[in-house]
This record gives C-alpha cells, sequence and structure tokens, in this order.
C-alpha cells in the first residue's frame, strides 16, 4: 500500500529501449550534421564519390576549396575527411641481407591537420628478391655517366658507370653465409651485401653519413595526394637502392597533401609533399658507405611523375617536372677512420663543396664519373642561375624571332666542369681565359717558338692554343692517363676543337704536328735531359715548355715531387734551348693577409721558384688571370733561360697586337681565334700582383 503523498512509475523494457535508441539517433543527427557544416565551409565534400580529375595549372579559374575537394574525392572508401583509407605496402627484406633486430619506440599526438595516420613494420619472413633487370639499373657502386648514344626514357641520361664495391656501412650485419650452402638465389642475391650499403665485416663505425636533399616541381598533383603510391614509390628507392626500411610512418593531412618518415637500418628517408603547388621535397640520409648521388636517377624516375594533361591540353604544353638536389658529407671522418684524408676523397674536395653541396643550380647533371688507373674524374653539365638561368637556356634552344637567346645560343649553354680527383681543373666558360693565359704569353714573349713540350694538358686545350701559332712544328704532350685524354675527346670536345683554324684538323690531337706520348713526364725529362746537353741527340730540345699538370697545393706526393724534384726541375732547364722559357701553373693567388709561401699552405710553390733560381733561370714573373672561373685568380709562372728575353716580355701593347696579326693561324669563320688575349691583357701581366709582393716580403731572411 502506496503511503499518502507517494507515487512510483513503472516503465517496460521496451520503452527503455526505445528512450535509448532514439537519444543515440538525436545525437548522432547533431553531430553528423555539424561535422556536414564544418566539412562544407572548409570546402571538402564530404558526400560526393564521383571521380574528379583536376590540373592545378588551371587553378587559376577555380577556388582552393574547388580544388582541395576535387583532389580528395575519388570514389574509395573514406575518413572522416574524405581521404582514403587504405593498406599501404609493407617494407620487405632483401634476400641475402642479415638485418639486426630492433626495438621499437613511438610516441603519436591526437592532431586535428590529420585524415589518416599508418605506420608500417619490416615483413622478415618473406625474403624479396632483386629483379635481374632492377640489379643492372642500379649496381650501388659510385660511378654514373650520360650516354648519349644509349640513353633510354627514364633515365633520362644518368646511367652507372664501372661501380666499385662502396666504402663500410654503419650497420651491425651479421656474418655471410659462404657460397657453397647458400641456394642459387641467396647466391645471386648475397651480392647487396657485397656492394650495398650493409657490408661491415671489420667493425668499423664512423661518426658520419652522407645527406641527399632533393626538390622537385611541377610534379603531378594526384600523385603528391596519394599516401599508397607514394609510400610504394619510397619502398622502391630503398629496395632498388639495396637499403633496408626498418618502417615507415606516413599521415594524410587536412585539407591535402602527405608526409611520410622512413626509419632505414641506415639511418632515414623522408618527404612532404605540396599538392596545390606541385612540389616535393626528399631528403635521404645514410651512415653507410654507399654512394648517394647514383640514386638521383632512381629517385627521379620514381618521384618526377609528370602531370596529367586535361581535356584539350596539349602533351607539349606540359612542363617537365623541375629537380633540384644537394649531396653533403656529414658528421666526422678525419681522426675516427685511421688513414683517412678529407683530400684524398672527391667528394670532401672541389666536387663536394662547388657543386654537389649546392642547391641552387637549376641545372645539375652529371656527364661522367668514373676511375681510371690514376684518378677519378667527374665532369658535370650546369646551369648556375647567378649567370645563366633555365629560362633563359630553353629560350636559346626555341626558334623564337627576334629572341637574343635564340640568336646567340652558345651563350645560354649550361657549363661543363672538369673534376679530377674532386679538384677543379677547367670549365667550359673558363676554358679559354686559363689555357690563353698559360700558352700564349709566353709564346709571343719567345721570337720564334719552333717545338713546344706540354706537360699533363689531358683535355687538350693546352695543345689546341699552341697550334694556333704558326711557327710551331712540333707539339710534343706527355700524359700519363690515356684515359683523361679518351674520356676529354669524348666528353669534352670544345677543349681539343681545331676545326676552325686553316691547315689543322678537326680534332687537334690529329694535327700532324702533334704528338701525344702516354708516359710520366717526370721520368721523361729526367731520362732525356739528365744534363744541359741532349743524350746522344736522340731528343731535340724546346723553344717552350708548359707545365698544365697539378696545383702545387694538391696534397699528394707525386703532386710534391712535381715541385719539389731536383733532377726534374734541373731536366726542364736542359731542356730548354738557349732562348728558352718555361711556363708554371702555379695554383690560386696569394690574398693579402696569406701568411709567406715557404711557411703556408704554398710551400712547394716557394721550393721550385727557389730551385729554378738556383738551376740557372735568368728572369722569372708571375701574373694572374681572374676570368678562368675558378674561385680565386689562377697564378702563372714564366722563367727565361736568357736575361735578355724579358725586353719582349714588356713590350708594348701594339707591339703585341701585331705580333698577334702575324703569328696565329687564320680561322675559317673569319673570327679571332683568341676569345681573352690580346696585348691588353699581356700588358696587364707585365706587373706581379700586389698580393705576392706583399707576402714576399713576409718571408723570412736566411
Amino acid at each position: 500500500m502506496t503511503k499518502p503523498g507517494k507515487f512510483s512509475i513503472q516503465l517496460s523494457g521496451t520503452f527503455i529501449l526505445l528512450s535509448i535508441g532514439i537519444s543515440t539517433l538525436i545525437a548522432f543527427s547533431v553531430g553528423w550534421i555539424s561535422r556536414l557544416v564544418l566539412l562544407t565551409s572548409a570546402g571538402i565534400n564530404p558526400i560526393r564519390s564521383d571521380s574528379t580529375a583536376i590540373v592545378i595549372r588551371e587553378a587559376s579559374s577555380a577556388s582552393p576549396s574547388a580544388i582541395i575537394g576535387a583532389l580528395l574525392d575519388d570514389g574509395s572508401s573514406k575518413g572522416m575527411s574524405g581521404k582514403d583509407i587504405k593498406q599501404l605496402p609493407t617494407p620487405k627484406v632483401l634476400a641475402g641481407k642479415q638485418v639486426p633486430y630492433t626495438t621499437y619506440t613511438s610516441k603519436s599526438f591526437p592532431n586535428e591537420g590529420t585524415s589518416t595516420s599508418n605506420t608500417l613494420h619490416i615483413d622478415r619472413t618473406v625474403p624479396l628478391y632483386m629483379s635481374s633487370q632492377s640489379k643492372k639499373q642500379f649496381d650501388g657502386g659510385p660511378d654514373f655517366r650520360s650516354d648519349t648514344k644509349k640513353s633510354t626514357g627514364d633515365d633520362k641520361g644518368w646511367k652507372p658507370l664501372n661501380a666499385d664495391p662502396p666504402c663500410e656501412a654503419c650497420s651491425r650485419g651479421k656474418e655471410k653465409k659462404s657460397e657453397l650452402s647458400m641456394t642459387e638465389e641467396e647466391v645471386a642475391a648475397s651480392s647487396i651485401n657485397e656492394d650495398g650499403h650493409n657490408d661491415d665485416s671489420d667493425g668499423l663505425h664512423l661518426p658520419a653519413g652522407q645527406h641527399l636533399l632533393v626538390d622537385i616541381k611541377d610534379v603531378d598533383s594526384e600523385f603528391l595526394n596519394s599516401e599508397e603510391r607514394l609510400a610504394s614509390a619510397m619502398i622502391e628507392l630503398t629496395n632498388e637502392s639495396k637499403l633496408t626500411l626498418l618502417s615507415y610512418h606516413c599521415h594524410s593531412l587536412v585539407p591535402i597533401g602527405v608526409s611520410c618518415a622512413g626509419v632505414l637500418l641506415e639511418s632515414h628517408v623522408a618527404f612532404h609533399t605540396w599538392p596545390l603547388e606541385g612540389v616535393i621535397t626528399l631528403d635521404l640520409f645514410t651512415c653507410g658507405g654507399g654512394k648517394l648521388v647514383p640514386l638521383m636517377p632512381l629517385i627521379e624516375r620514381l618521384f618526377s611523375v609528370k602531370q596529367t594533361p586535361s581535356e584539350g591540353e596539349n602533351e607539349e604544353d606540359i612542363p617537365e617536372p623541375t629537380l633540384l638536389w644537394a649531396h653533403k658529407l656529414r658528421g666526422f671522418r678525419e681522426g675516427f677512420a685511421p688513414g683517412y684524408v678529407r683530400t684524398s676523397n672527391p667528394l670532401d674536395e672541389g666536387l663536394g663543396w662547388s657543386v654537389l653541396g649546392r642547391l641552387d643550380f637549376d641545372m645539375k647533371r652529371p656527364l661522367l664519373s668514373t676511375k681510371t688507373a690514376f684518378q677519378h674524374v667527374d665532369i658535370y653539365e650546369v646551369l648556375d642561375p647567378d649567370q645563366r638561368d633555365l629560362e633563359s637556356y630553353h629560350m636559346s634552344l626555341s626558334n623564337t624571332d627576334g629572341a637574343y637567346e635564340s640568336m646567340h645560343p652558345e651563350l645560354f649553354v649550361p657549363n661543363k666542369i672538369l673534376f679530377l680527383d674532386g679538384v677543379q681543373q677547367s670549365t667550359l666558360y673558363g676554358d679559354a681565359p686559363y689555357h690563353e693565359s698559360i700558352v700564349h704569353p709566353a709564346m709571343f714573349t719567345h721570337a720564334n717558338p719552333k717545338r713546344v713540350a706540354i706537360i699533363g694538358g689531358g683535355e687538350g686545350a693546352t695543345l689546341r692554343e699552341v697550334l694556333k701559332h704558326k711557327t710551331v712544328e712540333k707539339a710534343v704532350m706527355i700524359e700519363i692517363d690515356e684515359d683523361v685524354v679518351e674520356l676529354s675527346r669524348e666528353y669534352l670536345k670544345e677543349w681539343s676543337d681545331c676545326s676552325d683554324l686553316v691547315g689543322s684538323t678537326n680534332d687537334c690531337f690529329e694535327d700532324p704536328r702533334a704528338e701525344v706520348r702516354y708516359e710520366d713526364a717526370m721520368q721523361y725529362f729526367i731520362s732525356a735531359f739528365p744534363s744541359d746537353e741532349a743524350v746522344d741527340g736522340s731528343v731535340d730540345k724546346f723553344d717552350v715548355i708548359v707545365m698544365d699538370s697539378l696545383d702545387p697545393n694538391v696534397k699528394i706526393s707525386y703532386a710534391v715531387e712535381l715541385y719539389s724534384n731536383d733532377a726534374y726541375i734541373k731536366s726542364l732547364y736542359n731542356g730548354l734551348t738557349e732562348s728558352g722559357i718555361l711556363v708554371i701553373q702555379l695554383g690560386e693567388s696569394n690574398a693579402d693577409d696569406d701568411p709567406a709561401d715557404e711557411v703556408g699552405r704554398f710551400e712547394n710553390r716557394a721550393i721550385i721558384k727557389k730551385k729554378l733560381k738556383e738551376d740557372g733561370f735568368k728572369s722569372m714573373h708571375i701574373y694572374t688571370e681572374e676570368h678562368c672561373e675558378f674561385q680565386w685568380p689562377w697564378t702563372t709562372l714564366v722563367a727565361f733561360k736568357d736575361a735578355n728575353t724579358k725586353q719582349r716580355w714588356h713590350r708594348s701593347v701594339a707591339e703585341t697586337d701585331v705580333e698577334i696579326r702575324k703569328r696565329l693561324l687564320t680561322t675559317k669563320s673569319g673570327r679571332s681565334s683568341l676569345q681573352n688575349y690580346d696585348g691588353a691583357t699581356h700588358y696587364n701581366y707585365q706587373i706581379p700582383p700586389k698580393s705576392f709582393e706583399i707576402c714576399h716580403c713576409r718571408q723570412e731572411e736566411t
């Protein structure tokens, strides 16, 4: 019995369930409508599922929100922001690789700026065997070239060449199995360790690495917004380059864009995309010894995806992706690697910091990278926007009427740079100033140079300048490295081009006055001229000797010998006629604040100047040329066996110009065969630079 003033309500189970269901439905509807309003206000269509192709280049007529919505709306299953929810590819262990087990620690933070987040770990259960085609495309070595005769569409001229096994890596690889106990597939795959990044047999783990930075624009927007396609490209990059991808983590961003970071056994790979702008930036860092620069053709093939033409658009109007890249050595080697000398590593020399390390070149393409029996040879083709930009170069290739660039295309071609052991030797635009300055001042100072010797000069440009003189009957070039000559004839044809000289040949090396000897120039002169009298008269003396060889400040034993060997320097004196002239390139100029050569980095220069005086040269003169495209003005020394020769050295501008017109061979084009040297230039050479006077006065009295 219910007490007065009290009451009770009895609810059935059905009523309770209906109430909960209705409340849930109302809450879901309110949330769904709110989501719809928020996403619509951001320009994202959460409902449509029809596939929409969009070309970013035409975005000027569409709002950014419309572009974003079209990119996101591709008919796939969607996440909260409309992004695809897909199973991304899993990285695999390459067959033949011994991958140590690692621990994994991560921390993820909720962020409204991402729509999907995926983390994939290496699958150790199924080894991935590299196909024979893939192994042929990339062999892990440091050498590559552009072969214009056999170029293919995908690699755009990049070709691996003469691969050497790379250095040790920083990984902790296990001992490899004997081939006797391996299957046929395992034997084929075992080369991955031998020439890849994970050979660590000597236990050397350097605190050093290599960093490859790549920026690409004009890339297809749909590719840049596809987490799956980008992840697949990253996995293919690591597989074909024989790196080990332990795991990777990708975020699809709101409203569009993708960021991925991969953890390598060797270090990391990461990239970020801007689909609206058609841009991707990528960086790859490895602490292994495998060279990274040869991966550039692979990166270009995987990530430089050309934009898809829209309806009615011509394929020719779509720009090719533009790729900027830089390679840098990181960490510390000297003091950690026994016997490591920075100057012996081409990547640690001028090649590394003046070309590979720069990210601002409009074009940077390797034409050649190979080793000869004596040295490492690199030839690069570059466009420096501070001097010539890509737009002007493209204009020079067009047939645009009245355009200055198309009328003078020779002024806008990319520069070519030759490196030997990483040290810059000459450039296309610095070729004439350098080689004219080292040859013609001495040649025109001599009254009648008939026999000329060239020490070094493998590019052929010094020989070219000598052969321009009518008086020359024999030009003997002594070069120790025949491969440098042959490679220069193939890749640097301009350096040995005599086709415009009347009476010469198309190739200067084929001129009947030229004699090329592939031998050690030091031994040649010591054997031929041990005294002031030629041995049995077998080798006639020379009127001019041009020493165009290694720089005096290069810290290798052979370079030191060239500038300090008593017998060799004396043989140069003995090999000259009584009025003979010796020419020696002495490297970069002094700065005003440099110490005396005797105690500074130009010690070899001081040594040879002293020995030349002791051996009997009566007069010596130093001059510099500033237009050789080196980082500093370049120094040349001329030494006269006869003191009276200096009278011709100090001739007037007019006298030198008259001698030039009399002496030089005429040209088929009617133009002067000289680009830089004339009477006024020679007049400037007559006065030594002030910096040499200052540094000379700093030497201690002995």
